[in-house]
């Protein structure tokens, strides 16, 4: 079919011409194109053609906060046509429309399918969160436990092996999945690298470098640089210079957002007199809206705003974000301090973009940037019909990377997507109850880890064969029509292991006697070693193949054949594993949810129903819940045991609020975490509680 070439006075790119093209065809797509590139519009053009008819279409996103944008923006274009449906905010949940987080549509796909059996698609946004170590599997169940008939767009940066997630997508959902992936960038990026207040192209950074080494910096140099020196000044200063503003400054610390915020705020002044009067205005209509004018982030938040400087991240109330989002929207504030998450579907592109750091606390531990969160980061430079290039500072810091691996994050390939599948307790319980053994087997079998496993199948298969074959080339060829080779080997193997056991007695006599007498003991010993070497030798005659003169090269071929035996059952293990990646750790979390107590032989108990529906930290609270400690606290005790729960000490940061000793809390809330803490200690898969909070 033909189609326009321009959507709502926009001029469609040809990758977008395809998508839709794809669309119309009822196929479902893997759109990978860089971020900024307009991948959103097709979201667009797929959500209004979907209101056109009587099913319902489900928009996911990986964050609330995305949500809540998207849900603002398609109420905008679509009115009670939408609906939102987060762990926060839930409006109208029967629209025809519905813009959920990811984790939302995943419970809904299992817990409750006929909710969604007349959605016709689902957009999944970001879908590259897929290979995140802390979250991925979420993306994984929400494509498998979806029913049948759905159609999917996924939107994904740019990442190496589209077309390998396009046909594991495929393969669980039984219909055809294409693929548009594009490159261009509709703005091209230019890279600067911060260095000694200066900002260098990376040839002349390496040039500046070249004979120099990170060792020879001292202690004094290092923590100067892990306090602060004043990097974000010298960068904003020269970008301010050289007309680089707006800029987008990323850091992977809401309290470092909220400190270089206030700091640049005291020493720079971005807006003239007639915009401060326009965001005084602003700020004040949304502090006496909401009433705010008793919390100090606001308060502080408005004398940042007011000279064109402001802060964005997931601690700020939502008020607040929106009208900082608005505020740069309408290109009045100059610079912006945010964390990672404004990357994440937030359209609110920049000039520039600059890095506070190369390395983030990903949950688990401090790690250096993937080369696929630098590119999503940085395309958040460079505005399209406005700017000719978008400006990336990156900063030079020896302690996170050397310039090889520097220069590998920023011009180097990006990481393909990775599985990272994990079988949660709650949908192991789901999987037991509401399927059988074989069923259960099939749907293990068809995540995004086993199809990336499945490509080394063949090889492994062919590993396997080949050995068989060559345990059959080397097995003993007797020429003697009857013999009794088993039997013997068997007497042959016992027999050498008593030669053996005689030969170390027989040294050990030997290193510790010394004399006429004793050397007179170690002949008689000696003796008697060899008569019953004699007496093995007479009995070896007794067997067939005992006499055969070709009995050396049977028995060399048949210790080479167990040993060849040993290595097939490796590879065969090895092989069997493969084919079924996560059936043993399903087994094992099965068995020690029965010795716990939430499952029988015929289903769910008590504990297991209550376990099936919460999703996070779901045995520590089902645990909790039949020991009572919800029954003993007041809703503010449930509160903190329930914050306890998903907290996570920051490793950066001074804020006090961060660190609240434990001693503060309630005592029945630390009797709480006593008893979590001992289950952690006799179960491997239930984690234990944070001591801080």
């Amino acid at each position: 079919m033909e189609l326009n070439v321009k959507y709502r006075d926009y001029v469609l790119d040809e990758f977008q011409i395809q998508s839709i093209t794809e669309i119309e065809n009822g196929h479902s797509l893997v759109l990978s194109a860089p971020t900024g590139s307009g991948k959103t519009l097709v979201a667009e053009y797929l959500i209004e053609k979907v209101l056109k008819t009587d099913k319902r279409i489900i928009y996911t996103s990986p964050i609330k906060a995305l949500s809540n944008q998207k849900y603002r923006d398609f109420s905008r274009l679509y009115g009670d046509k939408v609906g939102i449906l987060t762990g926060d905010v839930v409006i109208n949940r029967d629209a025809q429309a519905l813009i959920v987080t990811t984790e939302v549509y995943r419970n809904m796909a299992i817990e409750d399918p006929e909710a969604i059996a007349d959605v016709a698609y689902v957009i999944f946004d970001e879908i590259h969160y897929l290979g995140d170590i802390e979250r991925g599997t979420v993306w994984e169940e929400s494509i498998i436990f979806s029913p049948k008939t759905v159609r999917f767009l996924a939107l994904s940066a740019t990442i190496p092996n589209c077309d390998e997630l396009a046909r594991w997508i495929e393969s669980v959902i039984d219909h055809q999945v294409k693929v548009i992936s594009h490159n261009e960038r509709a703005v091209p990026l230019s890279f600067l690298f911060s260095y000694n207040k200066q900002l260098l192209t990376f040839k002349d950074l390496r040039s500046k470098l070249r004979g120099k080494s990170s060792m020879t910096e001292g202690p004094r140099d290092r923590r100067a640089k892990k306090e602060g020196d004043f990097r974000h000044f010298d960068t904003i200063k020269q970008l301010r210079s050289q007309d680089r503003l707006p800029l987008l400054y990323f850091v992977f610390s809401r309290a470092l957002a909220d400190k270089l915020a206030q700091d640049t705020a005291r020493k720079m002044d971005f807006t003239s007199q007639e915009e401060k009067e326009r965001i005084e205005e602003m700020v004040d209509t949304c502090i006496e809206k909401y009433q705010l004018h008793n919390l100090e982030t606001a308060q502080n938040l408005r004398e940042e705003l007011i000279r064109g400087v402001g802060r964005h991240h997931a601690g700020l109330l939502p008020q607040l974000k929106e009208l900082v989002e608005v505020l740069f929207a309408e290109r009045i504030l100059r610079v912006l301090f945010v964390t990672e998450t404004f990357a994440v579907g937030v359209n609110m592109p920049a000039r520039s973009v600059a890095y506070d750091a190369l390395k983030k606390y990903d949950g688990r531990t401090f790690r250096p940037m993937k080369s696929l969160e630098f590119t999503q980061i940085s395309g958040r430079a460079g505005r399209r019909g406005i700017d000719k290039t978008g400006w990336v500072v990156v900063p030079h810091l020896p302690r996170d990377l050397n310039i090889e691996e520097l220069q590998n994050l920023v011009y180097g390939d990006i990481e393909p997507l990775l599985s990272q599948f994990d079988l949660s307790f709650n949908s192991v319980l789901n999987l037991y109850s509401g399927h059988k053994s074989e069923e259960v087997r099939m749907i293990l079998k068809r995540n995004f880890a086993q199809f990336q496993a499945n490509k080394s199948l063949p090889e492994l298969a062919e590993k396997v064969a080949k050995i068989r074959l060559e345990i059959e080339q080397v097995g003993p060829r007797c020429p003697e029509k009857k013999n009794d080779f088993e039997e013997f080997m068997v007497f042959h193997k016992k027999s050498q292991e008593k030669i053996d056991t005689m030969n170390k007695q027989l040294d050990q006599i030997r290193f510790g006697i010394r004399g006429k007498h004793n050397r007179e003991f170690q002949e008689d010993v000696e003796k008697k070693f060899a008569a019953q070497h004699q007496e093995i030798s007479e009995q070896e005659k007794g067997f067939i193949c005992g006499r055969c003169r070709s009995r050396s090269k049977c028995t060399s071929r048949y210790f080479q054949a167990s040993r060849l035996r040993k290595k097939l059952n490796y590879w065969r293990g090895l092989l069997e594993e493969q084919e079924e990646l996560q059936l043993p750790l399903y087994e094992r979390k099965l068995e020690l949810l029965r010795q716990l107590g939430y499952i029988d032989d015929k289903g769910l108990l008590a504990r297991g129903e209550l376990a099936s529906r919460i999703h996070t930290e779901e045995i520590t609270v089902t645990e909790l819940y039949f020991a009572g400690y919800f029954h003993e606290c007041n809703e503010h005790e449930i509160n903190a045991l329930c914050l306890s729960l998903i907290y996570e000490h920051r490793r950066r940061g001074n804020n006090s609020e961060e660190a609240r000793p434990a001693a503060k809390l309630p005592e029945k809330v630390k009797s709480a975490r006593g008893f979590v803490n001992s289950l952690a200690r006799q179960h491997v898969f239930i984690k234990p509680l944070e001591t801080r909070i």
